[in-house]
């Protein structure tokens, strides 16, 4: 019988009602203590969980989550008695704790004694790795793989506070997500580290690292001077000073952007051996594969430092309230990455990789293989793709649809109310629509459908000049900035067309501004000559739009579309003659440059 199976499950009627997916609203955790022991050479380890909850409702049962656990003991504390309490499995998601009466009360302790496996196979949950002859455990918990190294209520919804000590063998190091307060010898040649506690955070993103670490310390960073740490193997500490450098550029942005200092206490960057994700953003202690951090170039560390320290205001500070709506982390984070990058770009090249990487997803949305950004998840299965690449690029291409729409002064103080309002709790799709004042369908008809809206418009200079927009295929309201060669004015554009008045009849009129829309433009015949003697006015971003809009609808074979393409296939800037000749079979299609 493998070593962790945890019990048997229940076929009684103790349980007249298992959780299926989620856990029932009828406990209320409040915070999460943990004492772990943990020796990286070993294939398990013990601990002691304290979870304070508050039960409102008289009831014996009591559902937390934890998988491959053996829980030795389970008692619960009611104003300093304990009670002992009876442990039995639903499925492999959830252990549930059996009282002999029912109970209630606002301060309520469960207390449970047990063993967890540290695996050397898997790199999810807790895991060790061996690098030369050192032993490594580290943790890699999102979704919902802290139920495999503790018990505890495994959900984005309940954030806590958590307090963790960690019992390591002598000549180990031990971290996690807060800064170490004591440091004390124990008996068999084994020391305690004691964290200090958190402030509220989702079980996912808890970690812990054990083993005989090297350190880089960085330079401080930001407005509170947070101290910046690279934790390497033994004997790699001097490749993390790349990694700590960066984060003087990184971090300042965010701070200034959200106007909200750096929210944790410490920022650790640490370099996996083995890692089943690039990086995890979690608070202070934010895990990446370690070729990624110690040996690409620093151009490349600085995008994926961008994504995770963003990750601390939009997804740690403020987390989506459920996993359908994992877009507001994963999403912004791709966005404030795009961001930071584009502006250490010329004005001439600005946004054109994010024009690139967008029109990436945009053929992988029109394709038969697509899914919505947000979907609800009810199995463990269904999140093995909570992370689809959709939810990062098109979600981080419709903020910066947005910036641009809204205008970024606008999108701004939208933010900003947003992460006040939701600072250390939980926020929702619709809770960031109200921060942004968006029109009610925009969101929800982006991120709930799939396809890519086209937008086709007719110029008329009869009488009154005005521009008529219309929506030729999709289904959500696009949001649509127009630019002509003296102003730029945006609208929304529904089922029915739009008709906007023109100051006067334009040199040309360009229907997606600086390139920044979710939707494909419709050119007609008529409107290419003009268009084509305008593209010296055109910026970068809007030309390489352009170019991906005529490569979608050159089947009719239009001469005068492939007259512009060939125009933009001498352009300096090499994506951008790329896109053109791509377009007109002169060049295969090639993967976008990492960022």
């Amino acid at each position: 019988m493998p070593r962790f199976i945890a019990l048997l499950c229940l076929a009684g009627s103790l349980f007249a009602a298992a959780p299926q997916y989620t856990l029932p609203d009828t406990v209320q955790p409040l915070r999460h203590r943990l004492e772990l022991n943990v020796d990286p050479a070993l294939d398990h380890y013990f601990g002691t969980a304290w979870i304070d909850i508050r039960i409102d409702q008289p009831q014996s049962e009591i559902w937390i989550n934890g998988r491959d656990l053996r829980i030795k003991s389970a008692n619960l504390l009611n104003a300093g008695k304990a009670s002992p309490l009876d442990v039995k499995l639903a499925g492999y998601e959830f252990i549930g704790l059996i009282a002999k009466t029912p109970v209630k009360g606002k301060e309520l302790t469960l207390v449970l004694d047990f063993e967890a496996p540290l695996s050397s196979s898997k790199s999810t949950g807790p895991y060790r790795t061996q690098n030369g002859k050192d032993w490594y455990a580290f943790t890699t918990f999102t979704p919902i793989d802290a139920r495999r190294a503790f018990p505890c209520f495994d959900e984005p919804r309940f954030k806590t506070p958590w307090e963790v000590a960690i019992r390591v063998p002598a000549g180990l190091k031990a971290f996690s997500n807060s800064p170490e307060v004591s440091d004390t010898p124990q008996a068999g040649q084994w020391h305690l580290v004691q964290f200090a506690p958190t402030r509220p955070i989702a079980a996912e993103v808890v970690a812990f690292a054990v083993g005989p670490f090297d350190i880089w310390d960085g330079p401080p960073a930001g407005v509170k001077a947070i101290p910046v740490r690279v934790l390497t193997a033994r004997g790699e500490a001097a490749k993390g000073k790349q990694a700590a450098l960066e984060t003087l550029a990184v971090l300042p942005q965010l701070e200034s952007y959200t106007g909200i200092p750096y929210p944790w206490e410490k920022l650790d960057h640490v370099a996996l051996p083995r890692s089943a994700f690039g990086a995890v953003e979690n608070p202070g202690l934010i895990t990446y594969n370690g070729a990624s951090l110690l040996e690409a170039p620093s151009r490349n560390v600085r995008a994926l430092q961008a994504h995770e320290i963003g990750h601390q205001w939009f997804g740690n500070l403020v987390t989506q309230a459920t996993w359908k709506d994992v877009w507001l982390s994963e999403g912004f984070a791709t966005w404030f990455s795009a961001r930071t990058m584009e502006a250490a770009e010329p004005a001439s090249r600005q946004w054109l990789n994010f024009a690139v990487a967008r029109e990436r997803i945009m053929q992988v949305d029109d394709g038969l293989s697509t899914r919505p950004v947000r979907l609800e998840r009810r199995t463990r299965e269904e999140l093995d793709s909570v992370y689809a690449r959709i939810v990062y690029q098109k979600g981080g291409s419709i903020l910066r649809m947005l910036e641009d729409w809204l205008g970024p002064q606008v999108l701004q103080r939208g933010l900003r109310d947003y992460l006040a309002s939701h600072a250390f709790g939980n926020a929702s799709t619709a809770d960031l629509q109200a921060a942004l004042h968006v029109p009610e369908g925009v969101l929800e008809g982006y991120l709930d459908t799939t396809g890519v809206p086209v937008v086709g418009f007719d110029v008329h200079c009869d009488g009154a000049p005005r521009i008529t927009l219309t929506r030729i295929t999709g289904k959500p309201p696009v949001p649509v900035c127009v630019r002509t060669p003296s102003a730029k004015s945006c609208t929304v554009v529904a089922e029915q067309p739009k008709e906007s008045p023109m100051a006067g009849c334009p040199g040309f009129v360009y229907p997606n501004a600086n390139g920044s829309g979710y939707y494909r433009v419709r050119w007609e015949v008529a409107q290419l000559p003009a268009l084509q003697a305008a593209l010296p006015q055109l910026n970068g971003a809007e030309k390489i739009t352009l170019a991906y809009d005529l490569a979608a609808q050159r089947g009719a074979g239009s001469p005068q579309i492939d007259a512009v393409l060939m125009q933009l296939t001498k352009e300096t800037e090499p994506e951008l003659a790329h896109a053109a000749k791509v377009a007109l079979g002169l060049e295969k299609d090639e993967q976008p440059r990492r960022r």
